[in-house]
């Protein structure tokens, strides 16, 4: 089986997106499917004829297209896919559909109406597409996402009480919360607890950047930029606890809360409305960087009785082995082709 793999961005460009689908080509790989990587520079409507033409000469037997992603930006391009196609069948994975502001109605409605099917990270994104779009044709599924991050060694020495916050340098996503978390450690004489910022900074944000090397120093933070896969993973492995405080809370789409899980970090993180519960129960909640702070400077607060976190986790990182997710795709995919879709 040929797949074509459409992303805007691959590594090593930053994306989230661009890492998801690089991890899920290698995954279906290695079960057995032949993967085409779609790579463009010009994703604008200007070059739909070339579009077109490197699908053709793709000579795959599904499309699937990783929606959005960094590279294509606004352009309209690859939601027109699905009829750029042929009688390839196309599939769409929806990355994050809720962020989306109505006026980008009209970038979906190729998917709605054309793809054989969409995948989705969670049932609250497939539950608001349906409600904005007529099913016309295929399936609406939710597959779980995988960690961008691989699993390190099982050799790797943890840290006892170490924190750790791994996230690109970007305003409002929970690095922030963790420096004044770092702060009261600090302020109540928590001098000796290892505290580790994994991240990288980003385009446009070098002034943001520089405010959090400055504040790594203050607060004796250890900090970790621009680390390779397999370093982060072992930075996250010798770590006991990982603080992500996500703002709308922890979710199946949280690649780094994936990476922490299979890295085995204990994650304290915030309980959203759409945090499942089976992940309320692999998680410990802490709604601020205080709540947080109080709870790491209770040296009972694992052993309390309320946090058995053994099986709970365990279960959450085989939700995230790519092998397993990899096997569901081709579920997918073989389910489409058997149809005879075209």
């Amino acid at each position: 089986m040929k797949i074509a793999m459409i992303s805007g961005s691959w590594p090593p460009e930053r994306c989230g997106i661009g890492d998801y689908s690089d991890v899920l080509s290698r995954a279906l790989e290695a079960e057995g499917a032949d993967v085409v990587r779609i790579e463009r520079k010009d994703w604008s409507i200007r070059s739909l004829f070339s579009y077109r033409h490197q699908l053709t000469k793709a000579e795959a037997d599904i499309h699937h297209i990783q929606y959005p992603s960094v590279g294509y930006g606004r352009s309209i391009l690859p939601s027109l896919t699905p009829y750029l196609g042929g009688t390839t069948p196309s599939v769409v994975t929806l990355h994050e559909y809720e962020i989306f502001k109505p006026y980008r109605k009209p970038w979906f409605f190729p998917f709605a109406h054309r793809s054989k099917a969409r995948i989705f990270s969670r049932e609250a994104e497939l539950t608001a597409f349906r409600t904005a779009f007529r099913k016309d044709l295929g399936q609406d599924l939710v597959l779980p996402i995988g960690s961008n991050i691989p699993s390190a060694s099982s050799t790797v020495e943890r840290l006892p009480d170490s924190i750790v916050f791994f996230g690109l340098f970007w305003p409002g996503k929970g690095l922030e919360e963790f420096l004044d978390l770092a702060r009261l450690l600090r302020e109540a004489g928590q001098d000796s607890r290892r505290l580790t910022i994994i991240g990288a900074p980003v385009a446009n944000q070098e002034g943001f950047a520089k405010e959090i090397r400055k504040a790594a120093d203050k607060y004796e933070i250890h900090l970790h930029e621009g680390l390779p896969p397999l370093s982060v993973a072992k930075v996250l492995a010798t770590h006991e606890y990982a603080y992500l405080p996500y703002p709308d809370g922890a979710d199946e789409r949280r690649g780094t809360l994936a990476a922490a899980i299979v890295n085995g970090c204990i994650p304290v993180t915030r309980h959203g409305a759409g945090t499942p519960d089976w992940l309320k129960t692999a998680t410990i909640p802490a709604d601020t960087p205080l709540s947080a702070s109080m709870l790491f400077q209770d040296p009972a607060f694992l052993t309390n009785g309320n946090y058995d976190l053994t099986a709970p986790l365990a279960f959450a990182a085989r939700r995230y082995d790519w092998a397993a997710i990899s096997a569901q795709h081709m579920k997918v995919y073989r389910a489409l082709l058997s149809e005879g879709i075209r």
